[in-house]
Formats: structure tokens, C-alpha cells, sequence
């Protein structure tokens, strides 16, 4: 009988066969999907991302980045373009506007003035109607004696109606003093106190010597040929009072 030794022993030509199918069979469980399988194939995976360089990782996400970041900034150009331009627009505008207003305003003011110195004017030159039997000219008011006087009662006689014997300040109202005095030649507000004295109006004022004055008397009236002639106080003659129109209101 054989020993256990040479049956236990497999041939020679057995043992290389036996480790070649072992091989196969190695490489077969290694090549399988088993557990181990997946864990050498992740092991290689993570091996391979490991050797890609990490700058190159960055890079991709900053490309991924590029494209919102630029639209955000293109959209805040956009903004900022309209701004400027709305600014451009609205502010000459508000600036016109605002001219426009000031110079309506002023135009509004200097109406608004006008009117008020119009009113004012007119206020200045409304005046009370003459008092009745009173003759209007100008701004002035006469009255007309149908009596004769002394050149003394009938000055007492106009103060007494808050006026003077007549006085004419231009040529047109000596004029009309002649076409309305009648007949009659009435005294007026002429008086000196001598010959060798000036001619006074009854306020002291001196007369001007517009018109010159005929005779030796103190006293002055109308004349039919010489204009204005003078004689004695106590002569009766019929007189002419004047006063200023009244004003009926009075600016402040």
C-alpha cells in the first residue's frame, strides 16, 4: 500500500496545473463585482481625484460663476446709464419750471403792483363835486358874486366859504376867468399895502408879473381892456372867490 506521505503529495505535473488554476482563479474573484471589487474601484477613484490638481477645481467654479456675475453687473450699468440720464432730463427741467414760476410770480407781483398804484392814482385824483352856484376848472372851483363890495367884505366873504378871492396860476385860467366874469369887473386876491410894495395874493404869496398890473391902486380886478387894473379898496365892485377841489378819499 502506499504510504500517506505519496498520497497526500499531488504529481509533479498535477502541482504547476493546480497553481495556474489557482491564479485563474484569483484573478477571476478579482475581476468579479463583489464587495471587494467596488472597494478597489473607489480606492481608484479616490486616488484619481485626488491627483487632479486643485487649482483646476477652483477654475471650473469660477466658470460656472462668470456668467450671473456679469449679467448683474451689466444690469447695474444699465441702471446707472438711466439714472444719469433721468437726472439730465429732470433736473434742467425742475430748473425750468422753477425759472418759469419765479418770473410768473414777479410778472404776478408787479401786476398786483400796478393795480394797487392805479387804485391809488385814482383815489389821488377823485375829487368832490363843486359846491352848487361853484364853477369847476381844472382843480379848482370859483364862484361868481352877483353883488358888489369893497375889496375887504368880499375877501371876508370867500373866507367864509373856505376859499379866497380869486387866484389864477396859469394864463388859461386867467382866460377863464374873463370869458365867465360878465360886464363886470370883480375884484380878485391882488393887494399890495403901497405902490412902492409888491403884488401879493391874499396868502402873501408874490405874484408873478405874468400879466402886468395897470394903475396906482392897491387893490387888483379884471379889466375888459388892460386885463388886470387896480384901484382903491372901498370901491364896490362884484368879486370872484377860488378854492381847490376837495378830494373825496386820500391814499395813506
Amino acid at each position: 500500500m502506499p504510504s500517506s506521505a505519496h498520497l497526500q503529495d499531488p504529481p509533479p505535473h498535477l502541482s504547476g496545473t493546480l497553481t495556474q488554476d489557482e491564479g485563474q482563479t484569483s484573478l477571476r474573484q478579482s475581476s468579479s463585482c463583489g464587495p471587494s471589487a467596488a472597494s478597489a474601484s473607489e480606492s481608484l477613484s479616490g486616488s484619481t481625484e485626488s491627483r487632479i490638481p486643485h487649482s483646476k477645481v477652483r477654475q471650473g467654479k469660477g466658470l460656472r460663476s462668470i456668467f450671473p456675475e456679469s449679467r448683474v453687473k451689466r444690469y447695474c450699468c444699465y441702471g446707472g446709464v438711466i439714472t444719469v440720464v433721468a437726472i439730465a432730463i429732470v433736473v434742467p427741467l425742475s430748473v425750468t419750471l422753477s425759472v418759469k414760476q419765479m418770473e410768473q410770480t414777479s410778472i404776478n407781483n408787479t401786476s398786483a403792483a400796478s393795480i394797487n398804484n392805479t387804485s391809488a392814482a385814482s383815489i389821488n385824483n377823485t375829487y368832490a363835486a363843486c359846491p352848487s352856484n361853484w364853477t369847476e376848472y381844472g382843480n379848482k372851483c370859483f364862484y361868481f358874486s352877483e353883488y358888489t363890495s369893497n375889496w375887504t367884505f368880499s375877501q371876508d366873504f370867500c373866507e367864509a366859504q373856505e376859499a379866497e378871492l380869486a387866484r389864477f396860476d396859469t394864463e388859461e385860467e386867467l382866460n377863464f376867468l374873463k370869458r365867465h366874469k360878465g360886464s363886470s369887473n370883480p375884484w380878485i386876491g391882488l393887494h399890495r399895502e403901497s405902490s412902492a410894495h409888491p403884488w401879493k395874493w391874499t396868502d402873501n404869496t408874490e405874484y408873478n408879473y405874468f400879466v402886468p398890473i395897470r394903475g396906482d391902486g392897491l387893490c387888483g380886478f379884471l379889466s375888459d381892456q388892460l386885463n388886470i387894473s387896480s384901484s382903491r379898496d372901498y370901491v364896490k365892485r362884484s368879486w370872484i372867490c377860488s378854492k381847490p377841489k376837495r378830494y373825496i378819499s386820500q391814499s395813506q
